[in-house]
């Protein structure tokens, strides 16, 4: 995978949510700690950050937490493709591959 690329498809958990998970390997991808970066879609920057909920899908004795950004307008079976900007600013492009059945 390169290493200045994020991509994944929405699940239908994602669309309900209207945000996109971070895989725990990809974490350091993103800005930690909260940090607020420019994700721009479209020529649209907004403002976004990696948030975490706690979670225990994988029972009671293992809580862990889950991380996303929030992206409203994605539907299950997209593909996103965010792209970090190489010149080091904290800044993300966003490129949403839409579903063939869902377009």
């Amino acid at each position: 995978m390169q290493k200045d690329v994020y991509s994944k498809k929405i699940t239908s958990e994602e669309e309900q949510k209207r945000f996109v998970l971070i895989l725990k390997d990809r974490l350091s991808f993103f800005p930690l700690d909260g940090k607020a970066f420019r994700l721009i879609h479209n020529g649209q920057p907004k403002k976004a950050r990696v948030e975490s909920y706690p979670c225990t899908c994988r029972g009671p004795d293992q809580p862990h937490s889950h991380y996303f950004v929030r992206t409203p307008g994605l539907r299950a079976g997209d593909r996103v493709i965010i792209q970090r900007d190489v010149k080091g600013a904290p800044r993300y492009f966003l490129q949403v591959k839409h579903h063939p059945r869902r377009a």
